[in-house]
């Protein structure tokens, strides 16, 4: 019995040992399960972003191929072939793949191409490759995303406005979507002119909400209104006329053959087309019965009142037509348009149905008014190479003279019926956006000019931050990124940018580069952390460069591909390859800062 006992009692310990670590077992098994199928995720999301950057849009594909734009290429290129002929001037040679690449990416999504976009392309026919990366960024969400902040910036602005009334975000979403359906331009700015409704509900009322005054009650500021709509979508500087007429050539209106300087009544009764609108908290809204526009202008004691009326074309007042655009004046009763001291057409708003903002609108994008298409020509010029065809970008002459290829592009962005993704598309294939920004002549600042050869600039705040926060990865960080790392990247880079300084929506003002700003390059959290092993995310490109088992050479090129999208030159490669042999990690961080803080990545070229 005693020795029964005794022989049982250590199997009952144990057996109840046993049962004891199961639930620490069935845990411990848990969490391997949860960390394996941590890891098939990630390793499935990379995948699917992989076979995602494969599959093109065909139709897409269809309009960027170079065929079905031969004529107007052409005719663009032998506009800036006359011009360098003119000035006597030599043009650098075509830039290679992957220079191009860098530009297209930058000026289309704010960020370099990653290594998994350059194998990519790389795999793709010579004949293909910058058709199917140029369909590729036209599909991508972040181009439509960060072509829409560019276009905000400059028609809301960059601040977040009054909050009450004014939802910037909002605005932004609804203008990526609409170019992400390819939304013919004129229909764009027509519906955020004439929009109504709540602005947290309906994106384009955001257009004018944001001029809102909160110091008067929340009232639409129509000086405000009247200078963002002449700058943007007329490329014209007339705010000076707010005050004073203009005596020093500064403005022109009337027509080619009987030009005219500005008046002040030009710039009062462009804002008059705007008086009726109200906001109220049910949302914006126009008043039909709102008593006529009124100002104290220059030299006066007493306001006058000024019916709406535009500064040239005023035969294009008048209903929209079948096709969107506006009817010639003869349409329109004689009750509604008459016309006043300074020879303009008027819209009278006591006898007039229509919201005098909808006729403004479809005056705006009458095919006939070309200032409208050609201030979208200069700005999508400005956006893909730094630096607008005309400067200032929002101060274009009426009659001319215009530089080479501003009329060719604006013929064919009217004849296409205002079609931004073609726009974008031909500006990519001239040839003054695939020359090199080098050569083996020398280049004087007339080859920059005349666009004889890519002309450099610094890179914008947040395409810095972009190149910083590409550079910590492998893969395209879009959509498909996992969320914890678009939610670190958005945190860093609204620091980044809130430290660096924004340009908020001076666009394309080059300002020289300040101590501080160097400073947070060389040594703030967002460049120090994100390619550091240590600070990183899981995943970033120094340890995956680590893990690849690949020479020191061969690390060498990757990450040059990874910041500067070149590949390094033989001496380069001679140089820094033993640094990697000799501390493998140390060497691939200390790399990626140094050439993230070169100018070469910090400049297009």
């Amino acid at each position: 019995m005693t020795n029964s006992s005794s022989n049982s009692s250590p199997g009952s310990s144990s057996n109840h040992a046993a049962s004891v670590a199961t639930p620490a077992n069935w845990l411990g098994q848990l969490a391997f399960v949860l960390i394996l199928l941590t890891g098939i995720a990630y390793l499935l999301q990379q995948s699917l972003a992989k076979t995602a950057l494969r599959r093109i849009d065909p139709r897409i594909l269809t309009e960027v191929q170079r065929p079905g734009l031969h004529g107007t290429l052409a005719t663009l290129d032998e506009a800036f072939a006359h011009a360098w002929q003119t000035q006597h001037l030599e043009p650098t040679p075509p830039a290679d793949d992957l220079t191009i690449m860098r530009r297209l990416s930058l000026a289309l999504t704010g960020m370099p191409p990653s290594l998994e976009q350059i194998r990519w392309s790389e795999s793709l026919p010579d004949s293909q490759r910058l058709e199917q990366y140029l369909a590729h960024l036209l599909q991508d969400p972040r181009t439509h995303d960060y072509l829409a902040e560019r276009l905000a910036r400059s028609w809301v602005g960059a601040e977040s406005g009054p909050f009450v009334v004014f939802r910037r975000q909002r605005f932004v979403t609804w203008l990526s979507d609409q170019l992400q359906q390819n939304r013919p331009y004129d229909q764009i700015v027509r519906d955020m002119l004439t929009a109504r409704g709540l602005w947290t509900d309906h994106g384009p009322v955001n257009f004018f909400s944001a001029q809102a005054d909160p110091d008067q009650d929340n009232r639409i500021d129509l000086v405000r209104v009247t200078g963002r709509v002449s700058r943007n979508f007329l490329g014209m500087r007339i705010d000076c006329l707010q005050c004073h007429d203009d005596f020093t050539g500064g403005t022109e209106f009337g027509t080619p053959s009987e030009p005219r300087e500005g008046l002040q009544t030009d710039f009062h009764r462009l804002a008059s087309f705007f008086g009726q609108i109200q906001l109220a908290p049910t949302g914006l809204h126009d008043r039909l019965n709102a008593p006529t526009y009124a100002v104290e202008l220059l030299g006066d004691v007493e306001p006058t009142r000024l019916t709406a009326a535009v500064p040239y074309g005023q035969d294009w007042v008048g209903p929209p037509s079948d096709n969107g655009a506006s009817a010639a004046v003869a349409a329109t009763t004689a009750d509604s348009v008459t016309t006043a001291p300074d020879s303009a057409a008027t819209v009278d708003s006591t006898t007039n149905d229509t919201p005098l903002r909808q006729t403004f609108a479809q005056w705006l994008t009458h095919r006939e008014n070309r200032p409208f298409a050609r201030a979208m020509v200069n700005r999508v010029w400005g956006l893909m190479f730094g630096k607008p065809l005309v400067e200032p970008i929002d101060n274009l002459p009426l009659h001319g003279p215009f530089p080479p290829g501003l009329e060719e592009l604006t013929d064919d962005f009217i004849a296409h019926d205002y079609n931004l993704r073609r726009l974008i598309t031909l500006i990519a294939y001239s040839r003054p956006f695939a020359a090199d920004s080098r050569g083996s002549h020398e280049l004087t600042p007339a080859h920059q000019q005349h666009w004889a050869c890519f002309p450099t600039s610094k890179l914008r705040p947040e395409q810095m931050a972009g190149t910083i926060s590409q550079a910590a990865s492998l893969v395209a960080l879009d959509d498909s990124t996992h969320i914890v790392t678009q939610l670190v990247r958005f945190g860093e880079e609204l620091d980044f940018l809130t430290r660096y300084g924004d340009l908020g929506d001076q666009e394309f003002e080059q300002d020289g580069e300040t101590v501080s700003q160097r400073l947070l390059l060389l040594n703030g959290e967002m460049a120090t952390q994100r390619l550091r092993v240590q600070d990183g995310l899981p995943f970033n490109s120094v340890i995956q460069l680590e893990r690849l088992g690949q020479s020191p050479a061969q690390i060498v090129e990757l990450v040059y591909l990874i910041v500067l999208t070149r590949r390094p030159t033989p001496h380069e490669v001679a140089a820094i390859a033993p640094v990697i042999a000799e501390e493998r990690r140390a060497g691939i961080e200390d790399l990626l800062s140094v050439l993230i803080n070169s100018s070469e990545a910090l400049w297009n070229h």
